[in-house]
């Protein structure tokens, strides 16, 4: 519990900062149709100041792919647990690194997956598929990819490699994905073991300039009923999609503009439902959304993520990217 006080002495500093230093509101993207994610009939506790209490520890790490595989084409939901069950057990990594089966550094990985009837974390489109690129996106992406096999210098790799920060929002992560949602009164904070930390205000205020764009955005929060809806806008271009990859949108897309709408439903003492819609009209032809479920976890210990770019895998991946490009020269020399 020492822990949580330190952070939430870190955070109250923080808080009256990024108060101090809201613009008033200015053009943001068009709005689009909101999601609206199924009602829920659980009541959570309530805080003091009575705001529904979402407080705690929660991991969100998921069996269940951002798209629908080939073979569940169609199906948007498993019949039951054990139709689940039975998928899980042919699907899930295989942990018998002590028969040398196993990929490599799969013991660090805690796979505590969270139950989840859908057949893909993407509920919209209907397919369970990302929606089509725009072709501007579409060239970014071809960029993105072919100077992925030419690292030149540090700047080439995205922000989660060089230790800078993670996506919003949040995406399925096979370690370090516990999350500690802490309240107080017109603040949310979801401190990420990843990496980053959140500060949502519930006040109201409107979104700061476009001039001024964060890591993770400018997040906005308000509650509907007992769920708590953030809107974050004024991305940075520097991020990437990251762990939201999947097999038709490889690793490297770059967000930029774009509006995200969460909601965070909670449907039991120990579930809360996160949806994540995506609207970006530069990148994806249409809004998609994202569910993603969220298990309290009393038991999970968060510590540091002690990441630094300057780290040996930058280093030595900068290095290998060096060798490579001299034995092919070498290999060009020779068939000369």
């Amino acid at each position: 519990m020492s822990d949580r006080v330190l952070v939430s002495a870190a955070l109250a500093t923080l808080v009256l900062a990024v108060s101090l230093g809201v613009e008033p509101a200015t053009a943001q993207a068009p709005a689009a149709k909101p999601f609206t994610p199924p009602p829920s009939s659980y009541n959570p506790p309530r805080t003091p100041w009575g705001d529904p209490d979402l407080m705690g520890v929660w991991d969100y790490q998921s069996l269940i792919r951002m798209e629908r595989p080939d073979d569940l084409a169609g199906k948007a939901r498993f019949a039951n647990e054990a139709e689940y069950e039975a998928w899980a057990g042919t699907n899930a990594p295989n942990r018998d690194t002590e028969k040398g089966v196993g990929a490599y550094n799969e013991f660090w990985n805690e796979r505590n997956f969270v139950r989840n009837l859908n057949t893909s974390l993407i509920i919209d489109p209907p397919n369970g598929r990302y929606p089509p690129l725009t072709p501007a996106a579409e060239r970014r992406r071809r960029d993105i990819v072919a100077k992925a096999s030419e690292l030149a210098s540090w700047e080439d790799y995205h922000a989660l490699a060089r230790c800078i920060a993670t996506q919003t929002p949040n995406a399925p992560q096979a370690y370090n994905s516990g999350t500690y949602i802490m309240q107080s009164p017109g603040w949310v904070a979801i401190i990420r073991e990843r990496l980053d930390t959140r500060l949502i205000p519930l006040d109201g205020r409107p979104h700061i300039g476009p001039n001024i764009r964060h890591w993770n955005g400018d997040p906005v929060g308000h509650w509907e009923g007992n769920t708590l809806v953030v809107e974050t806008t004024n991305f940075t271009d520097k991020q990437r999609l990251g762990g939201m990859s999947g097999a038709s949108v490889p690793e490297g897309i770059p967000f930029g503009n774009f509006r995200l709408i969460e909601h965070f439903v909670p449907v039991s003492p120990s579930r809360i439902e996160y949806y994540a819609t995506i609207i970006d009209q530069a990148t994806w032809t249409r809004p998609w959304t994202f569910n993603l479920p969220w298990q309290r976890d009393d038991d999970y210990q968060i510590f540091e993520y002690a990441c630094h770019e300057g780290n040996f895998a930058l280093a030595n991946s900068l290095r290998g990217e060096r060798v490579q490009e001299a034995e092919a020269a070498k290999a060009r020399d020779a068939g000369k």
